[in-house]
């Protein structure tokens, strides 16, 4: 299968592991704000941006320490589906797993619409993974109702199982190369992904159960649904599905100012012309229908929120299957 993959010239590993945000070019104002939130912790873990093209990294980033990993597999990109607001960066877990063999043990895989809060990335990529190359949050909606069957593997005729969110993937770079995952996802893509999906299909679809489960605590995935009980979760990262990102005005009176901070003070000085909300800095307030409606849903969803969150005795101990 015809690769390619190149690393920023003079880049040269510290670490045995890796962060890695994905993005393409029109993404990276909004990625290098994880990037350099997760080069200012302790850390013991490298910190990349990664696509699938070649890209220069402005100083504001280079300064850092964060090098540029362009990946791809080409002979697959014409079964990768993508759309307006996902192109083919979406697909970045699956070119890093291959790229990044030899040079990394284990990466952990962030999508670009995320804000690092705390927590110790290196400690959670040594987790035990159980033997499996590919740990993962469950996705939101088997928070609640963890036996719910999918859509994905509704239509692939597979029975109900754990199905994780694909916007924060960890992967043992060697488990991955041993089980043929790259081999088996070009399978799958080109046998079974049109109409079903993207990468997150396209992964629960290869790995169909077969994956380590971190806690929600490293892929918080923010919705109105969820907002509330954050602040007594304290989440390490957030992340924010679907198209309130958190620097646009439609986050306004969504999103608190806390985690978009960093986009106020970066986004106007580094990345000018990059599109954002006009008021970043400023305190919105939700509409009382709004807000009402998110306490209730989530009063509703105490018990089995609850019941998920204590399923992990840490943020650190990976479910096995």
């Amino acid at each position: 299968m015809t690769a390619f993959s190149q690393i920023t010239a003079g880049f040269a590993p510290r670490n045995d592991v890796a962060v890695i945000v994905a993005c393409d070019a029109n993404y990276l104002p909004y990625a290098a704000i994880p990037a350099l939130q997760l080069a200012e912790a302790d850390r013991g873990y490298d910190v990349l941006i990664g696509g699938p093209e070649p890209l220069e990294l402005p100083p504001l980033l280079r300064n850092a320490g964060i090098a540029h990993l362009a990946a791809r597999q080409d002979q697959i990109m014409d079964a990768l589906p993508t759309d307006a607001r996902r192109s083919v960066a979406t697909y970045m877990e699956l070119f890093a797993a291959a790229a990044l063999r030899g040079i990394y043990r284990r990466i952990l895989v962030l999508d670009s619409d995320v804000v690092f809060e705390r927590g110790d990335p290196r400690r959670l990529l040594c987790a035990d993974m159980g033997g499996h190359a590919v740990a993962a949050v469950r996705d939101n909606r088997q928070w609640r109702t963890p036996k719910r069957r999918m859509r994905e593997f509704r239509e692939l005729g597979l029975s109900a199982r754990p199905y994780f969110n694909a916007g924060v993937v960890m992967i043992d770079t060697e488990a991955w190369a041993e089980h043929d995952l790259t081999g088996r996802a070009a399978g799958f893509a080109r046998d079974h992904l049109a109409g079903l999906g993207r990468d997150q299909a396209l992964m629960n679809g290869v790995l169909a159960g077969d994956w380590a489960e971190i806690s929600p605590l490293w892929n918080w995935q923010f919705t109105w649904s969820s907002a509330q009980i954050m602040a007594i979760a304290d989440p390490c990262i957030v992340h924010f599905i679907g198209p309130h990102k958190p620097w646009l005005d439609s986050a306004d009176a969504r999103v608190p100012m806390r985690l978009r901070k960093d986009y106020a003070a970066i986004l106007p000085r580094h990345f000018p012309d990059a599109p954002r909300g006009a008021a970043l800095d400023r305190r919105h307030w939700p509409a009382r229908r709004d807000l009402g409606k998110s306490m209730f849903k989530q009063w509703r969803a105490v018990g089995p929120m609850l019941e998920y969150l204590g399923r992990f005795p840490d943020e650190y101990t990976l479910l096995q299957p």
